[in-house]
């Protein structure tokens, strides 16, 4: 047995492995699309991502929680539909063999109450979703109305505390606290408008620096103008000295910080947001204004989310922020750098279900090749003694294969779409040994009857190829490419009789 046979051998079994597995192939595409396995697997992965693999009340919350992920408008835009008769007639079919399927195996509708789900979900959609959810933004915007708040009120006490230590008259008394209080008024303003999102956090500290050095330079106007006795002028210069210790560059820094919650704070109020609500509540006088009716209403959308919520999806949010706090310590990009967190976190956790799927899809594929081996009759032992009895079959079938792979480069062997046409010519012209023909069944049979248990050859053969045929037509295209290229780098590699004779 030379090497050239072996290698039109191996490629006429390729050969057949490779039409059989891109059948294979699309059926288990067409079972996939149907069942919407893909998009299954992804739902029942989000579920244990974020409520554990045991079934509990945990993995009750984190069911529903995923349905509210789903119902979003940023993941439920994600599976779109086509439009038009063709594809509302499929989606039908589509969907009564998805439920007939869920009928015989038991199983509910992983997707609640809609028909379906996409079958991908980037990570950023997930991390955004998420937080949008949870509430995320406007618990942070909530706490930092409420902060901001208490600091205009702590920086409008320690001014007038610092006027009733210092001797002023009575007139200059008046001057002042008449300042003080438009200074108060142009700081509820600041408060209102960054409570209705008119203004960043940034904004609202350089306006309310803008607004403190206004009312120092009303201050001295008015002193000058109307103020008799003592002079204030050690009164303002402390004023300006505690503006400059709270607006000067390094204290914006801290004070940003201090404003904005970083997001360990934020997971850590969910659990006890109702001790946090009163806390804020505590803080603002004015009950009716539009910033503590802001708050407000964050906390009530707070209160129907947080029961959703499973305890270990809690900790995992724990640990990404404070993970995000330690990689930034910026006032302004924690909550980005948090949300980045959830992406990896997301990322990670599909990646391990892919490689679940992949190894299910799997097991799926050997089924099908089996099922696929069986129906068409292929029989690889048959097939390989076909083959090396048949010079005619075997050269038929190897010049086929190179011009389908001079067809279709092997650069790229998964885009198969050209190799089909191909096949589908080639097959027109060879007579492969599968199928039920007569001829191929009579010969199987006298090969059977030379082994000891009746069909045992068969049933053999056909387990053989149902394991060739799962490993998909892109790997036999890739192994039937190398090795016409081997056999054809070996041709002339020894001269001919005519070409040994001229060299003598």
């Amino acid at each position: 047995m030379n090497i050239p046979f072996v290698l039109d051998l191996a490629i006429g079994l390729i050969f057949v492995y490779l039409i059989l597995s891109l059948l294979a192939s699309e059926i288990q595409e067409l079972i996939t699309t149907l069942l919407q396995w893909r998009a299954e697997h992804l739902k029942k992965s989000i579920e244990v991502l974020m409520g554990g693999t045991k079934e509990s009340e945990e993995s009750r919350k984190a069911r529903i929680l995923a349905n509210e992920l789903y119902a979003h408008p940023l993941i439920k835009d994600l599976n779109q539909e086509a439009k038009g008769a063709v594809a509302e007639g499929f989606r039908k079919v589509s969907s009564g063999l998805f439920k007939i399927y869920q009928k015989m195996t038991h199983t509910e509708n992983v997707f609640g109450e809609n028909e379906g789900g996409p079958s991908y979900i980037r990570p950023d959609f997930f991390a955004v979703t998420l937080l949008d959810i949870l509430g995320v933004d406007k618990i942070s915007h909530a706490l930092s109305i409420a902060r901001i708040e208490k600091f205009k009120q702590e920086q409008l006490k320690e001014l007038f505390n610092l006027s009733q230590t210092a001797s002023l008259s009575e007139v200059n008394t008046g001057i002042f606290n008449k300042e003080l209080r438009e200074c108060g008024q142009n700081f509820d303003e600041l408060v209102t408008k960054y409570s209705q999102e008119e203004i960043t956090l940034a904004m609202f500290v350089e306006l309310m620096e803008e607004r403190f050095i206004l009312f120092v330079a009303n201050s001295r106007l008015a002193f000058a103008a109307e103020g008799e006795g003592e002079s204030p002028e050690f009164l303002l210069e402390r004023i300006s000295a505690i503006g400059k210790r709270i607006y000067g560059e390094a204290g914006k820094k801290v004070l940003l910080k201090n404003l904005k919650p970083d997001p360990r704070e934020i997971m850590a109020s969910l659990p006890r947001y109702r001790e946090v609500y009163l806390e804020i509540q505590d803080v603002f006088e004015d009950k009716n204004s539009p910033a503590y009716q802001g708050i407000e209403s964050a906390f009530k959308e707070l209160e129907k989310v947080i029961d959703l919520l499973p305890e270990s999806l809690k900790d995992s949010l724990r640990v990404l922020a404070k993970r995000a706090q330690q990689k930034n310590d910026g006032a302004q990009d924690t909550l980005n750098t948090f949300q980045q967190e959830i992406e990896i976190w997301f990322d990670r956790s599909m990646e391990r279900s892919s490689g679940v799927y992949k190894r299910n899809a799997r097991g799926i594929a050997i089924l099908i090749g089996c099922l696929v081996a069986a129906i068409a009759n292929a029989d690889t032992i048959y097939i390989v003694s076909s083959l090396s009895k048949d010079p005619v079959l075997r050269a038929t079938v190897t010049q086929n294969a190179q011009s389908i792979v001079n067809a279709q480069p092997i650069r790229d062997p998964r885009e198969l779409e050209g190799v089909k046409a191909e096949l589908r010519k080639s097959l027109q012209d060879i007579s492969l040994p599968i199928g039920w023909s007569e001829i191929t069944v009579k010969e199987q049979r006298i090969q059977n009857s030379q082994w000891r248990v009746p069909f045992v050859k068969q049933f053999a053969g056909w387990l053989i190829s149902g394991l060739a045929i799962s490993m998909g037509s892109s790997f036999w295209f890739d192994l039937m490419g190398k090795i016409v290229n081997v056999r054809n780098a070996g041709k002339g590699s020894y001269p001919t009789d005519d070409q040994s004779s001229r060299s003598l």
